[in-house]
């Protein structure tokens, strides 16, 4: 993440909590993804916030869970709440991420919040964390586009289904399936080549 937009989460952390709190839109996404997961999957969350409703959603299908967050705020809130998951308060292009591969990776409401570069950037890296044959399920619109992040005034930046797929493509990605849910938020599930 760029500073601007780790401290737009830091400094509306609280806002945030509640929103996403009260939350439903797209649990219906999240659970058929966990659940077409093997049983005890090890899944990295990036960008988990206060775990609610991902983390909780994830962890309800079993899944044995890690994550990772930024802002100090929402991870010591994901502590109380989940204190058996171990989390890393880092910023997504620094964390070590447990110096361990996974069997799946998801990051929801993280993508677009970050410059075209971090974005190639992550998605590259999420490649080398995933063990082969792994999933990754993440948020970003399938449009090109610019707009104000409505939790932070943050502004996000989509690169479209084609760059992404582009992307995916050279990080060794491909796109098994594209979801929307009832906000109208885009995800790309993939895999691991």
């Amino acid at each position: 993440m760029t500073s601007d937009s780790v401290s737009a989460y830091e400094n509306h952390a609280r806002k945030f909590l509640i929103a996403r709190d009260r939350s439903t839109i797209g649990i219906h996404v999240i659970e058929r993804w966990a659940h077409s997961l093997p049983a005890s999957s090890d899944v990295l969350e990036i960008a988990c916030g206060g775990g609610i409703p991902v983390t909780r959603t994830l962890a309800l299908a079993g899944l044995k869970l890690w994550a990772v967050d930024s802002s100090p705020t929402l991870v010591s809130e994901f502590k109380l709440r989940f204190p058996e998951i171990p989390v890393e308060c880092a910023h997504a292009r620094d964390s070590h991420y447990f110096e361990r591969k996974f069997s799946a990776v998801i990051s929801i409401g993280l993508i677009f919040l970050l410059c075209e570069d971090d974005q190639v950037r992550l998605i590259h890296r999420v490649s080398q964390l995933l063990l082969p044959g792994g999933r990754f399920l993440f948020t970003a619109p399938v449009e090109i586009g610019i707009w104000t992040d409505t939790n932070t005034g943050h502004e996000c930046r989509s690169l479209g289904r084609e760059r992404y797929e582009s992307i995916l493509q050279e990080a060794q990605l491909g796109i098994l399936d594209t979801y929307t849910d009832e906000g109208r938020n885009n995800y790309y599930d993939v895999e691991r080549n």
